[in-house]
């Protein structure tokens, strides 16, 4: 709850280990606070989450949460080791959302809102956790970069758990997956 409102109230739910999964509801139903409950970053409630929390997880906010002192590039490598391999499949990931390799030298502050969305994605997708939340991760890309990102979710979700909100109707059926509505 927070205030007098009561957000959840005898909520249960079992995620598997793999797939895709929309949480769905109205505005201010509970969703991003759910997904920041499973990451284990809002800790004032009852009850307990079993798997998720801090380092299980890999969180694409609704707000970008870049550094803004790094590259693109830089921000996508921040969760992982210093390689030349991981470097290389960082800057694959970068290039595959349409960034440019002129693009990963800026720093976040000369990026679009949309290319800061895609930075945001490929940092996400990029560190291995068993969890994947995604909360409204295609809010600002077109047609053509919304369907490479469900390609990605699809993908992603046959070795690990994702769990997303979304209010873009259109990338439902693109994702499949399973709807719980708050």
């Amino acid at each position: 709850s927070f205030g007098k409102k009561k957000i959840f109230s005898n909520f249960s739910y079992s995620f598997p280990h793999k797939g895709i999964y929309l949480l769905r509801g109205e505005s201010g139903i509970g969703k991003t606070t759910l997904l920041r409950i499973i990451a284990g970053l809002d800790k004032n409630f009852s009850g307990e989450v079993i798997g998720g929390g801090i380092g299980k997880v890999s969180f694409v906010f609704q707000e970008y949460r870049l550094f803004p002192e790094l590259s693109a590039l830089e921000n996508v490598l921040i969760t992982g080791a210093d390689s030349i391999a991981l470097k290389s499949e960082a800057e694959a990931l970068l290039l595959h959302l349409g960034l440019s390799r002129a693009d990963m030298k800026l720093l976040p502050s000369e990026l679009s809102g949309g290319m800061k969305q895609r930075v945001s994605l490929a940092r996400a997708f990029f560190k291995k956790t068993p969890i994947l939340l995604l909360d409204e991760p295609t809010k600002e890309l077109d047609a053509v970069l919304c369907g490479r990102v469900c390609d990605m979710i699809k993908a992603t979700a046959e070795e690990r758990l994702v769990i997303l909100v979304t209010h873009k109707e259109d990338d439902l059926p693109l994702l499949g997956g399973e709807i719980i509505k708050l």
